[in-house]
């Protein structure tokens, strides 16, 4: 077997890296392919028949670059039939606000009142006639980069001027100015503007967030706790057990969309009530274990209707090791051969 790695747009999270670490401790062959590359096409077609799966990660600051990773691998998936992890389903919720929102809603599943609104006259006339706080947040961005809460109706009508323009034709949009890794000053985020569209959300005071990962049969959970008024992007973290409704409610999600490895949020709201807030596909995993139950790291195995707890390390290579042992199970299922067993 070979592992085929999509790289792409210099992948500066080191995604591909990762996986390569993790196929090297499972001691499988992999084949790095640049999909971004001008041949591209000459590159993954050569490889139609020689890999038998691609793992992959789009990038998650940039909608340009978002959009163009996504295409090929709308390709790569239904035209050359390459299966590819995560899947493209479970991909399309991946820093794409706008379509997670949808698909959360239709489904039924708890979230924040949001309209996502893509006319400047319906979002004026919206803000005009909403309480506030408001949140009014981009499709795109890590952490909280491109989340703002917004208090009162004047920043709210600044915020449609600058992101539907004069004319649509003239939009420049709204670009966020934020401290970034490793930058000592504030950058502006050009590529996770706000521009043509605006989603708007209601203001939930909460207690914390809560991380809940699904990847295979793997289970964690922990809290993101508050920096201010945000959690996501924060790096405070609370270790202590999900509740199993959290637990189910993730099973439930991935049940419903057929995905294999995801994070959901969860807010925890001042009056104990749960809303989604975001379902990522890919995600910061920089512990080598996503969970600590009183101070031991481990899992959760779901078995017969209850969540079985394993202790040790499991999320080696950034969760990726976890990722690829899923993938040799799924594509040996497929197959009809013997799946994986993990055997860290």
């Amino acid at each position: 077997m070979i592992m085929g790695i999509a790289v792409g747009f210099g992948d500066p999270e080191g995604t591909w890296k990762r996986y390569a670490e993790a196929c090297k401790h499972l001691q499988i062959d992999y084949a790095v392919i640049d999909i971004i590359s001008g041949d591209w096409l000459t590159r993954i077609t050569a490889k139609v028949g020689v890999i038998s799966g691609l793992l992959v990660g789009p990038p998650c600051m940039n909608i340009e670059e978002y959009d163009i990773y996504m295409e090929r691998l709308y390709f790569i998936d239904k035209e050359l039939h390459i299966p590819i992890y995560p899947n493209y389903n479970e991909l399309k919720l991946y820093e794409n606000k706008r379509y997670c929102t949808a698909w959360l809603e239709y489904h039924g599943f708890p979230i924040p009142k949001t309209v996502v609104l893509c006319h400047k006259a319906e979002a004026k006339a919206f803000i005009s006639n909403t309480k506030f706080p408001i949140v009014i947040k981009a499709s795109i961005g890590a952490g909280s980069s491109a989340v703002h809460i917004v208090k009162t109706k004047g920043a709210a009508k600044r915020f449609v001027s600058k992101v539907f323009g004069l004319h649509r034709l003239l939009a420049l949009g709204y670009i966020s100015w934020v401290e970034y890794k490793k930058f000592p000053i504030k950058i502006p985020l050009i590529g996770s503007s706000l521009r043509h569209y605006m989603i708007v959300q209601e203001f939930i005071p909460i207690k914390w967030e809560w991380r809940i990962i699904k990847i295979g049969n793997s289970y964690f959970g922990h809290r993101k706790l508050l920096k201010g008024q945000y959690a996501s992007g924060s790096d405070k973290v609370g270790w202590v057990a999900p509740p199993v409704e959290l637990l189910d409610m993730v099973r439930d999600i991935c049940k419903q969309g057929n995905f294999n490895s995801m994070a959901v949020d969860i807010f925890e709201s001042t009056d104990d009530k749960y809303y989604v807030n975001e379902c990522q596909s890919m995600f910061g995993s920089y512990n080598n274990s996503q969970m600590y139950i009183d101070g031991k790291p481990g899992r959760y195995i779901y078995n017969d209707g209850n969540y079985v707890f394993e202790e040790g390390y499991f999320n080696l290579y950034g969760s990726c090791l976890l990722r690829v042992e899923n993938f040799l199970d799924i594509l040996g299922k497929a197959s009809g051969e013997v799946t994986f067993n993990s055997n860290i």
